[in-house]
């Protein structure tokens, strides 16, 4: 529970026994850094569905970590919906057969195999942007119109980066996906979401069946620039 203390979590104390996060050192334990929590977070694309924490306490753990994120102008536009069991099966289906109507045929058996990885996962939690709480921004400040969608982007970014974390931290396994928007309309359909959230993107989770390969990192001098 480290990770989400330091960004103001508070859990009951029941469910706080289900998750002790602490790393061996040769002779002792000690507490994790920030970033070291940030460091777990990795794509993993092959997933399982052996996930021992409950689902209330999943629950909770998303709620509280999109909770903490900051919002432009305190908007809190970010919509969540989290889908475990039959929904997220159900929600995998649906991609599924709207990639089929869109992709060629030749190529879509690789859609699929990436499609059914999903599908094994334990669970999925959809962003949501809610575009009436933007517009009535936009027209409260007009100046700033303009500005509203972005920061929104950026505000759903940082709910995905919060979560993504907070189950990483946890020991599960996610991946990030983006097959809005032409899922959109289907899945707002099948799971009745309302007509002004915008699908942004798609947080598949579950069990570590295989871990992320070593990604190449480009030099410091290619990302950061330290003035004095």
């Amino acid at each position: 529970m480290a990770l989400l203390e330091k960004i103001g979590q508070v859990l009951t104390a029941d469910i706080t026994k289900e998750l002790k996060l602490k790393k061996r050192t040769t002779d002792e334990f000690h507490e994790l850094t920030f970033v070291d929590h940030l460091k777990k977070r990795r794509s993993i694309y092959v997933l399982g569905k052996k996930v021992h924490l409950s689902q209330t306490y999943l629950t909770q753990l998303i709620q509280e970590a999109v909770k903490s994120c900051p919002s432009a102008l305190n908007s809190q536009s970010s919509r969540i919906v989290v889908l475990f069991g039959d929904s997220h099966q159900q929600f995998w289906q649906i991609v599924k057969e709207v990639q089929r109507k869109l992709v060629a045929v030749h190529v879509f058996a690789g859609t699929e195999m990436k499609i059914e990885q999903c599908m094994a996962g334990y669970g999925t939690v959809l962003f949501y942007e809610d575009q009436n709480t933007i517009q009535k921004l936009q027209k409260k400040m007009p100046f700033n119109a303009d500005d509203f969608p972005i920061w929104s982007e950026q505000t759903s970014g940082m709910a995905q980066y919060a979560v993504w974390t907070a189950l990483a931290d946890s020991g599960i396994g996610a991946c990030l996906q983006h097959y809005n928007p032409s899922i959109d309309t289907a899945v707002s359909e099948h799971f009745h979401i309302e007509e002004s959230w915008l699908l942004r993107a798609q947080l598949v989770f579950g069990s570590i069946e295989q871990q992320a390969e070593i990604k190449q990192e480009p030099q410091n001098a290619e990302r950061f620039r330290i003035l004095s």
